[in-house]
């Protein structure tokens, strides 16, 4: 079961395992149940949104998957044992690094404050993949643009309407993130492993001085997080 008030306080503490570690030990324990199936360049009909981990130090702990051609570890394993598989702490470099910051700074907050709302995890999902993931120079969803997009062109009726909405969130999550020149709001690593799915962590920094707006959405979040009781399936 997913711990909402574990989440709050690894976000805003000041320091975390993965700040100071080289290697961690974490494992899968969920998703959102309203998060959608979406088909892209990297997927095909994928429950598309945040993923939820544990690791013994921190507690639980909201990741997006950089790399979508890689399958997840399982939380149980094949003898029905907590699976917990270990990953390399390193760091995000270059355009990436300040793309990732950009969009974590400018639009995470409102992400975390409606954390059940599958559309809006989907969206910062899709913006994480792309920004690491495209490698044409140009942020970009729509079908046929760069190597990596959204696939809309065989859908129609809801999966159509919820594919576009999605699209249409996660481009204005990439517009702010380019556009972005605040403070960092987050401590971003990167945690990889050879035979599963990269992943980034975000650590929100008290210290750093946010958006008026951000900030207060992000306080909204926590208090959500203590009031709403989440119900999560395993992927």
């Amino acid at each position: 079961m997913f711990k909402p008030l574990a989440l709050a306080a690894a976000l805003l503490a000041s320091t975390s395992v993965f700040a100071t570690a080289t290697s961690v030990s974490i494992r899968y324990l969920s998703r959102d149940a309203g998060d959608p199936v979406l088909s892209t360049t990297g997927t095909n009909n994928y429950i598309t949104g945040g993923l939820n981990y544990t690791d013994t130090a921190t507690g639980s702990f909201i990741a997006y998957c950089i790399e979508p051609s890689q399958p997840f570890a399982l939380s149980l394993d094949s003898q029905g044992n907590p699976n917990y598989k270990t990953y390399d702490v390193t760091s995000f470099t270059g355009t990436q690094a300040t793309l990732l910051q950009g969009l974590y700074s400018s639009s995470f907050a409102s992400v975390y404050a409606s954390a059940d709302n599958g559309i809006k995890q989907a969206a910062f999902q899709l913006a994480v993949w792309e920004i690491v993931t495209e490698n044409s120079g140009t942020l970009n969803l729509e079908q046929g643009n760069g190597n990596f997009f959204l696939k809309t062109n065989t859908l129609s009726g809801n999966a159509l309407a919820t594919a576009l909405e999605v699209k249409s969130l996660a481009t204005s999550f990439l517009s702010a993130a380019q556009s972005y020149h605040g403070a960092d709001q987050y401590s971003l690593v990167k945690l990889t492993n050879a035979s599963k799915q990269d992943l980034v962590v975000a650590t929100f920094m008290p210290s750093a001085v946010p958006e008026p707006e951000s900030y207060a959405l992000f306080l909204a979040g926590l208090g959500a997080m203590g009031l709403i009781a989440r119900r999560r399936l395993p992927r």
